[in-house]
C-alpha cells in the first residue's frame, strides 16, 4: 500500500471521469511510472514493460482491435492478461496511482465500450485489473474506485439484457447494478475528504441515479405490458423529475430519453386494443451459399454432404452443439412445387434436422422455467438456395413476446453466456451448455459444414461456405389472433384488423442491430410498410419489409398457408444463394485481374527488350505474354461458363414450371417481389458485366495488338537478317567470278611475276568497293525502318492495358 499522507497530490484533472479528457491522467501515470523505475524501487516497470502498457491502455488500440487491424500474433487478451497486472502492482507503491489508475482504466473501458457491443475483451481488461488491486491492501478511496471499476461487470449485464428484448432480466439486473454503486456512494460518503474522493463520489452518484432510472423504467413498461398496470404516468413524472435532478452526461441522458420514450408510448397505448397472437410461429432464415471448386458439380456437393452427415448422426455427432436428429434425401415440400421444366430441373435438396433448443427463464430452487422452443433444420437445395432455419411456435402470445421472438434473430442479440443466472440458451439434450445467441449457433453449424466438405474434396484450405455477416429473414405467420382490451380477447375474423392494432409493430417493421429503448420495437414507425396481395389465401395479408415477412391468413386451410409459408422460406434463402455467386464471380475478377498485372509487367519487358534491341529477351517476352493472354481468355471461359449456368437457375426460379399452377406461379413472384429479389438478380448481373463487360476485353483486344506488333518486330528483323545474307553471298560470288576471269587472263596471256600480285590488289581492292557499295544503303534503310517502328509502335496512355 502506498503511503500518501505527505506526498504530493496529483492535479485534479488527473482523477478521470468516464466521458472525460483522461490525457492529464495519462501523463501523470507515465512521468510517475518513469520516476519509479528511475529510482530503482523494486518491482518498477521496465522500460519495455511501460511501452507496450502505453500501448495498449489507448483507445487508438481498442479502436485497431475493433476493426481487426491488430496484429494477430499479438492476442489481446494475453497482452492486457500480462501487462495489466504489472502495471496495477507498480502503481501501488506510487502515492495516488492505484487511484488515477483505476479511474483512468474506467475511463478507457467506457470509451471502447462505446466501440462494439461485445463485451468479451473489455470484461478481460476489468477483471485482470481488479483481480490484482484485490490482492494487496489498498487506500480506502483507491479500494472504492477498484470496486467502481468491477461495477462496471454489472452495467455489461445490462446492455447484455437489453440487447435480448428481455425485460424481466433488465429490471433485475438494473437493480443489481444500481445496488452496486449505492454500496460505493455510502462508502464513500463516509470517507475524511482526500484527493479523488469528490470525483469518485460524483461518478458513483451518476450512476446509481442512472441504474436506478433504467430499472424504474423497465419495471413500469413490463407492468403495463403484462397488464399488471394500466397507468404508469406517476412513475413518469417521478422519473422525469430524477432526470433532471441529476446531472448527467450527454450520452447517458440521451440514453434515458430513449428508455423513457419506450415506456411513455406503452403507457399512452394502455387504453388502446392490443394484438394478441393465439396461433402462429416465427421462422428464422440464415441462407447461405456452398462455393463449388471449377469441374465439381453442385449435386456431388451436396451427395457428399448428406453421406458425411449421415455417418456423424450414426457416430453420434452433429452440428456445432446441436445433435443432428434425422437425415432426409428429401425435401419436404408441399404439392405447390411439384413442377420441372423439360429438363427434369425441379426445386429439389435434402433436410436435415437438428435437436431443439431451450432457452430457460431465471435459475430457482425448483428449476428453469422454459420460455421458448426452438426447432432447427438445414435444407440444402440443388439449386444452391441452402438455409439454416429455427422455428418457434407461438400458442396465446403477447404482442410483446413476439418482439422477443423475432429479436432472437438478429446477429448483435445479447449474449447469454454474459447473464447466465437470468438466461439460458441450451440444447435440449445437454442441460449445462451455454449457448451465447442463435447467431452463435449459425456460424458453428457453418463451420461444421465447412469442414465435412473439406473432408469430402481434399481441399482443406479453400472455404467451402458463403454466408453474408448479419444477413437474416424473419417469417412471422399468424393463423388466429385477437384484439386484446383491458385483458379481454376478442378474435378477429379478418386478417387487414391485424396490421390497425397496437403491437403489430414488430411484424411489420425491419429487426435493427442494437437496442434504443426497453421496449424499443414500441416507437417503430410503420410508414414505409408495403402490403402484397396473393391469389392463394383467402382474405390473406403479405407484409414484407428489409428482413421481416408477415403472412396472415385466418380464413385459409393450413396447407394453403404453409405453402405460401415456404415460398417466403425460399425467398429468403436466395440472399444466401446469391452471396455464394457474388463471391464466385469476385474470385474471378481478382484472377483475371492478377493475370492482366503480370501481362501490364511483361509488356514493359517487352519495350525494354526493344529499346536494348535484345531479341532473345524479346522473344522470351512475347512467349510470356501468349501464355498469360491465353491463361486470361480461359479464365474469362471459366467465368462465362460459371455466369451461363447460374442465369440457367435464374430463368427456372422465374419461369412457370418451378411450381405446380399458373396462380402459384404468381404468387411465388409476388413473394419474389415483396423480398427485394430483383435487387439480388440485378446486383448479380451488374457485377458480372463490371467484370466481362466493358473492361476485360478491350484490355485483352490491346494485349493482342501488343503481341501482334511485337511478333512483326520480329519478322522485320529476320527479313533484315536474310537480306544482309543474300547480299554477303552475293559479294562472296562476285568476288569468286572475278578471281576465274583473272585466272583467264593469265593463262591466255602468259601473265608472270609482279603483274599477278598487281592483279591480285586490283581485285581485293574491287570487292571491297562492290561490298561497300552493296551493304552501306541497305544498312541505312534497315536503320531508317527500325526507328520508324519504334517511335510509331511505341504504347501510349490509351494502348496501356
Amino acid at each position: 500500500m502506498e503511503n500518501t499522507a505527505e506526498a504530493p497530490a496529483p492535479p485534479t484533472e488527473a482523477f478521470a471521469l468516464a466521458d472525460a479528457d483522461a490525457d492529464t491522467a495519462r501523463s501523470w501515470l507515465s512521468a510517475a511510472f518513469a520516476a519509479q523505475r528511475a529510482e530503482g524501487v523494486s518491482g518498477a516497470l521496465s522500460a519495455a514493460q511501460q511501452q507496450t502498457i502505453a500501448r495498449i491502455l489507448t483507445l487508438d488500440w481498442w479502436q485497431a482491435i475493433a476493426s481487426d487491424d491488430e496484429r494477430k500474433d499479438d492476442d489481446p487478451a494475453n497482452l492486457l492478461a500480462e501487462f495489466l497486472p504489472a502495471a496495477v502492482r507498480s502503481a501501488e507503491c506510487i502515492p495516488f496511482a492505484s487511484l488515477v489508475l483505476a479511474l483512468y482504466l474506467r475511463n478507457l473501458v467506457n470509451e471502447a465500450w462505446a466501440l462494439s457491443w461485445d463485451h468479451t475483451l473489455i470484461r478481460t481488461a476489468v477483471r485482470r485489473a481488479v483481480a490484482t488491486a484485490r490482492e494487496s491492501e489498498q487506500d480506502p478511496v483507491a479500494t472504492l474506485a477498484w470496486r467502481m471499476l468491477d461495477a462496471m461487470e454489472r452495467e455489461f449485464d445490462v446492455e447484455a439484457a437489453l440487447l435480448t428484448g428481455r425485460l424481466h432480466a433488465v429490471v433485475a439486473l438494473g437493480q443489481d447494478a444500481a445496488s452496486d454503486y449505492a454500496d460505493i456512494v455510502t462508502a464513500a460518503e463516509k470517507l475524511p475528504p482526500q484527493p479523488g474522493r469528490e470525483t469518485l463520489l460524483a461518478e458513483a452518484r451518476s450512476e446509481h441515479c442512472y441504474y436506478t432510472t433504467v430499472h424504474r423504467i423497465a419495471q413500469s413498461t413490463l407492468a403495463l405490458l403484462e397488464r399488471e398496470s394500466t397507468d404508469e404516468s406517476a412513475a413518469l413524472l417521478q422519473i422525469d423529475a430524477d432526470i433532471a435532478s441529476a446531472d448527467f452526461r450527454a450520452v447517458d441522458a440521451s440514453e434515458l430519453r430513449g428508455h423513457r420514450a419506450s415506456l411513455a408510448a406503452v403507457n399512452e397505448a394502455a387504453d388502446r386494443p392490443w394484438l394478441h397472437i393465439d396461433e402462429g410461429r416465427v421462422r428464422i432464415v440464415y441462407g447461405f451459399g456452398i462455393l463449388h471448386p471449377h469441374g465439381r458439380e453442385g449435386n456431388e456437393d451436396l451427395v457428399a454432404l448428406r453421406e458425411g452427415l449421415d455417418r456423424r448422426r450414426e457416430e453420434g455427432g452433429g452440428l456445432g452443439a446441436l445433435r443432428i436428429d434425422k437425415v432426409l434425401r428429401s425435401l419436404t415440400l408441399s404439392d405447390a412445387w411439384q413442377g420441372s421444366d423439360s429438363l427434369g430441373r425441379g426445386y429439389r435438396g435434402s433436410i436435415l434436422h437438428l435437436e431443439d433448443l431451450l432457452l430457460e427463464g431465471a435459475a430457482h430452487e425448483d428449476g428453469r422455467e422454459v420460455l421458448q422452443v426452438i426447432h432447427g433444420r438445414v435444407q440444402f437445395s440443388e439449386l444452391g438456395n441452402h438455409a439454416v432455419v429455427f422455428t418457434i411456435d407461438l400458442d396465446g402470445a403477447a404482442a410483446y413476446e413476439v418482439a422477443q421472438a423475432i429479436n432472437l434473430a438478429t446477429p448483435v442479440f445479447g449474449d447469454l453466456s454474459e447473464i447466465p443466472g437470468m438466461l439460458h440458451l441450451r440444447p435440449a439434450s445437454a442441460p449445462h451448455t451455454t449457448i451465447s445467441r442463435l447467431a452463435d449457433v449459425v456460424s458453428d453449424i457453418l463451420d461444421d459444414l465447412r469442414e465435412v466438405l473439406h473432408e469430402s474434396r481434399g481441399i482443406p484450405d479453400a472455404d467451402a461456405i458463403s454466408a453474408r455477416a448479419g444477413s437474416f429473414g424473419v417469417i412471422v405467420t399468424v393463423e388466429a389472433a385477437s384484439r386484446d382490451l383491458g385483458g379481454e380477447c376478442t378474435p378477429l375474423t379478418s386478417a387487414r384488423e391485424l396490421v390497425e392494432l397496437w403491437g403489430a409493430q414488430p411484424l411489420l417493421h425491419p429487426l435493427p442491430g442494437g437496442a434504443s429503448g426497453v421496449a424499443d420495437w414500441t416507437m417503430y414507425e410503420l410508414g414505409a410498410v408495403e402490403h402484397f396481395d396473393l391469389l392463394h389465401l383467402n382474405d390473406g395479408l403479405l407484409s414484407a419489409n428489409a428482413n421481416v415477412s408477415l403472412l396472415t391468413s385466418f380464413r385459409s386451410p393450413d396447407y394453403a398457408v404453409s405453402e405460401i409459408e415456404d415460398f417466403l422460406e425460399f425467398a429468403h434463402s436466395m440472399h444466401g444463394m446469391y452471396q455464394a455467386w457474388q463471391s464466385t464471380v469476385r474470385t474471378h475478377a481478382e484472377r483475371i485481374a492478377g493475370l492482366l498485372e503480370r501481362v501490364d509487367d511483361q509488356l514493359r519487358i517487352a519495350d525494354a527488350a526493344i529499346e536494348a534491341d535484345d531479341h532473345r529477351a524479346q522473344e522470351e517476352a512475347v512467349e510470356r505474354i501468349g501464355d498469360l493472354v491465353r491463361m486470361t481468355e480461359r479464365a474469362e471461359l471459366t467465368l462465362q461458363s460459371f455466369v451461363q449456368s447460374k442465369q440457367a437457375i435464374m430463368l427456372f426460379i422465374e419461369s412457370p414450371t418451378i411450381v405446380a399452377s399458373p396462380a402459384l406461379r404468381i404468387d411465388l413472384s409476388t413473394v419474389l417481389r415483396s423480398n427485394r429479389y430483383d435487387l439480388l438478380r440485378d446486383g448479380f448481373e451488374r457485377a458480372v458485366r463490371d467484370v466481362l463487360g466493358t473492361r476485360l476485353q478491350p484490355l485483352l483486344e490491346v494485349c493482342h495488338r501488343r503481341i501482334a506488333s511485337l511478333q512483326e518486330s520480329r519478322q522485320a528483323a529476320r527479313e533484315r537478317r536474310t537480306e544482309r545474307m543474300a547480299q554477303v553471298l552475293g559479294v562472296i560470288l562476285a568476288v569468286v567470278g572475278l578471281s576465274g576471269l583473272v585466272q583467264v587472263a593469265q593463262a591466255g596471256f602468259d601473265l608472270r611475276g609482279d603483274i599477278t600480285w598487281w592483279f591480285l590488289w586490283a581485285i581485293l581492292a574491287l570487292t571491297v568497293v562492290l561490298g561497300a557499295t552493296m551493304l552501306l544503303p541497305s544498312l541505312q534503310r534497315g536503320r531508317r525502318r527500325e526507328r520508324s517502328r519504334r517511335s510509331r509502335r511505341r504504347p501510349g496512355r490509351e494502348d496501356a492495358p
